[in-house]
């Protein structure tokens, strides 16, 4: 039987650092049987959690009763699981996973990043969404924004700190990460414009972060042909707003980190994003690690993912 979820008091600090950079639903609160007296607004979760969804892993070294599960909507991949540390650091880490934007790859491909993050006391939003075969453009970005915006019903649900927090995601991942990172760019009625939550910092392994440059049907990847409905000969509006590369400067610490030997992405997408960003007037850590192949961000004891949680704590705080 799972024990009841708590309900702690959010830091007013929280909360008003919440209600500045992204919009929150207000509601009345009176005391029964004082109806004349004029309630005091409150912050209110938009999502509320909901049993444990079955198909959600238990990382290593954690227990079921640490994951409260988001659900936003009715797919079984619109799911945002949080886990919560026993005694948990001032801050919050948003994971995103990858795997070329299909239809089978879960959140748990990075379950080996919440049991350690998790295990070293930082609380983990592990996002789900829908894939290009299940959604593409739009679904699958709008997806990705309403899954990272329960980082605002987790600091009013469970007093997690959302605004000291950090994005981060691998391969299909990382593009969507630093996309999700990079929404308070997106003009009026974009797929994911109008933010509820803006991270302090966002990082990539091994990521997708300029799509535009693979979105020609002849030399381009399909997976991204796939995710946006179309080459960008037939449909650059959507590349414009989603691909990130074309979003900078987005106003934060960023982390590109790829392997010189990755065959799946190559570290272009890397490059070419840092130095858009960079010419922006963005702070942008380019970290290229020799001999790195594709997948080796996935191993939480490997030099590319021991340099991303370098740069979580320099960011939020050791």
């Amino acid at each position: 039987m799972r024990p009841p979820l708590p309900r702690p008091r959010v830091p007013r600090r929280t909360l008003l650092a919440l209600g500045a950079g992204a919009p929150l639903a207000l509601a009345a609160c009176s005391s029964g049987g004082d109806a004349g007296r004029a309630g005091t607004p409150a912050p209110t979760a938009r999502y509320r959690p909901t049993e444990m969804d079955p198909l959600t892993a238990v990382p290593t070294g954690l227990d079921a009763g640490q994951c409260r599960t988001y659900r936003y909507g009715e797919h079984p991949r619109q799911v945002s699981d949080l886990w919560l540390p026993e005694d948990p650091r001032d801050g919050l880490v948003v994971a995103v996973h990858g795997g070329g934007y299909n239809d089978t790859t879960t959140r748990n491909d990075v379950v080996s990043w919440v049991a350690d993050l998790v295990s070293n006391r930082w609380p983990v939003l592990n996002v789900d969404y829908r894939g290009a075969g299940d959604a593409g453009w739009p679904g699958t970005f709008e997806d990705v924004a309403t899954a990272v915006d329960i980082a605002v019903d987790a600091a009013i649900e469970q007093g997690v700190n959302a605004t000291n927090s950090m994005i981060v995601g691998h391969s299909a991942g990382g593009h969507l990460a630093m996309w999700a990172a990079a929404r308070h760019r997106l003009p009026a009625g974009a797929p994911g414009a109008d933010p509820r939550w803006r991270p302090r910092c966002a990082a990539s392994f091994s990521g997708v972060l300029h799509p535009s440059e693979l979105g020609d049907l002849d030399t381009g990847d399909s997976n991204v042909i796939a995710v946006f409905g179309g080459t960008t000969a037939q449909v650059d509006d959507r590349y414009a707003v989603g691909d990130p590369t074309r979003l900078v400067p987005l106003g934060m610490p960023l982390l590109a980190c790829h392997g010189t030997a990755d065959r799946v992405v190559s570290d272009q997408q890397s490059v070419q994003f840092a130095e858009a960003a960079r010419g922006a007037g963005d702070d942008v850590e380019l970290r290229l690690v020799e001999g790195a192949d594709h997948g080796q961000p996935l191993n939480t004891g490997s030099p590319m993912f021991q340099i991303g949680v370098q740069f979580l704590v320099a960011q939020l705080g050791d």
